[in-house]
């Protein structure tokens, strides 16, 4: 059933709605409303690492299903690394704009070189483990076709 949905969802749509939910998230002055979150030290670094990571899984997956959707008889798919390294690059240039955009705004949040990092070490995991996961992911979407 989720491999149905998954391949019925029209290009992109996962990336788009992790893209808004980002901006959401990181752009607006007060995303949870009043409501205090305490963790950890830090912790706001590791959903930096969280969200830029699940930006790059979904822009993968969603590549992956673009492909699976035209490709039916095909029972390897090779990994596009060219492809991946574009989307790593975007998605890091994407965290860097949301920290320069954040200093630019006077709304209560500012701009943190280390968000930076922790964005593009989410994206750096991602982009290993969307590597790591390719063939196993393409072999899922394939299954009874």
């Amino acid at each position: 059933m989720i491999r149905r949905l998954l391949l019925a969802l029209p290009a992109y749509t996962l990336s788009i709605v992790c893209f808004l939910a980002i901006l959401y998230l990181t752009l607006m002055p007060d995303p949870l409303q009043g409501q205090e979150i305490v963790l950890f030290p830090g912790a706001d670094k590791v959903v930096h690492a969280i969200m830029m990571a699940g930006m790059m899984w979904c822009l993968a997956l969603d590549m992956l299903r673009k492909k699976a959707a035209h490709d039916l008889r095909e029972t390897v798919c090779r990994v596009p690394l060219l492809q991946l390294a574009i989307m790593f690059f975007a998605v890091a240039i994407f965290g860097g704009a949301i920290e320069l955009i954040q200093g630019a705004m006077a709304c209560g949040r500012g701009e943190d070189f280390y968000d930076f990092l922790a964005d593009v070490a989410g994206d750096v995991i991602a982009l290993i483990s969307s590597i790591a996961a390719w063939g196993t992911v393409w072999r899922y979407l394939q299954q009874g076709r």
